[in-house]
């Protein structure tokens, strides 16, 4: 896995006249994730793959008439083209936010034998297109729709959608105190026996070992003739382990070890990824981070919880 790297870059002059816009997402919830030249979601399960395209030029022709003709399947990596339909796709409108024009269609895809249920979003804006191109075994196109819907309604292009801000962090009130009955102030009153002083219970740790989990944004840069150009900015789940022993590993999918830091396995991360494997510090309210040569600064925003550029990381429950 590659070095988590949070960026944004500014293009200027002619290069910024050619900037293809960038396409904004919600991951979808539970689905792993890998990145390469496009992003890639698996469900747990295995039997249904999300491939997300960023913009590229359209080039000659009509948006509609091309995708009505063909689904725009050049623009699909060659492994993951369709073969066969067995009957002709069912195409129609959809509607992604700050697009110029957006469709989506649905078919079965024939290939050795084997169907699979096919979904493919394409997404003109700027003279340039997107594309969501969807998976799924038998049945598992019915049991992914919820995930795949949502995805599809946080999308937008250019200017990620409004957010509600999120809630500022509170500490936790104190139980309030209960009238005393009459039988109580009795009591109360009444003289009682010495009774040896219980040992004070030792305070909690303010940050212990464990799993945190925050909501980040990344980017996916996309490249246009060695210049950055566009992208997809993903909204997802970021994971930070910490161990009792001050090691700290991070990754935009669940640790190994359901979260257990006496489960994950330090040595093959810090072989496999480095970048990722590091150490933490905790100086009263200020927590150092540090992954390979990366040192980040993050606060504590009470207890089980830090904070980093604005986001927020609750320790969550081992699984």
């Amino acid at each position: 896995m590659k070095p988590l790297v949070l960026s944004l870059c500014f293009l200027t002059g002619t290069a910024f006249a050619q900037a293809l816009p960038p396409l904004n997402f919600d991951a979808p919830t539970g689905f792993s994730s890998r990145v390469e030249d496009v992003a890639i979601f698996s469900a747990p399960e295995g039997d249904l793959t999300i491939h997300m395209y960023p913009f590229r030029r359209l080039g000659p022709g009509d948006f509609q008439a091309r995708f009505r003709e063909t689904l725009l399947r050049e623009f699909v990596a060659v492994e993951q083209r369709e073969g066969r339909l067995p009957a002709p796709a069912k195409v129609e409108a959809a509607s992604v936010e700050g697009a110029e024009a957006s469709l989506i269609a649905r078919f079965t895809d024939e290939r050795a034998g084997a169907r699979r249920e096919r979904t493919r979003l394409a997404i003109l804006a700027a003279g340039a297109v997107a594309i969501v191109d969807v998976t799924a075994n038998s049945g598992a196109a019915q049991r992914g729709a919820e995930a795949l819907r949502a995805m599809i309604e946080s999308m937008s292009v250019g200017q990620p959608k409004a957010r509600a801000a999120p809630p500022p962090v509170l500490s936790t009130p104190e139980a309030a105190p209960q009238p005393a009955t009459a039988a109580a102030a009795s009591a109360a009153a009444a003289p009682a026996a010495a009774a040896p002083a219980a040992p004070a219970a030792a305070p909690p740790a303010p940050l212990p070992p464990g799993m945190y989990v925050g909501n980040v944004r990344r980017l996916i840069p996309s490249f246009v003739g060695g210049v950055q150009s566009g992208g997809m900015w993903i909204t997802g789940p970021q994971y930070i382990l910490l161990s009792a022993e001050g090691l700290a590993y991070r990754s935009y999918d669940p640790p190994r070890g359901g979260g257990d830091p006496a489960r994950f396995d330090w040595k093959r991360a810090q072989s496999a990824e480095a970048g990722n494997t590091g150490s933490y510090e905790l100086l009263g309210n200020a927590l150092t981070l540090r992954f390979g040569g990366e040192t980040i600064s993050a606060k504590l925003a009470g207890p089980g919880r830090f904070e980093i550029f604005g986001t927020f990381f609750k320790r969550a429950t081992p699984k």
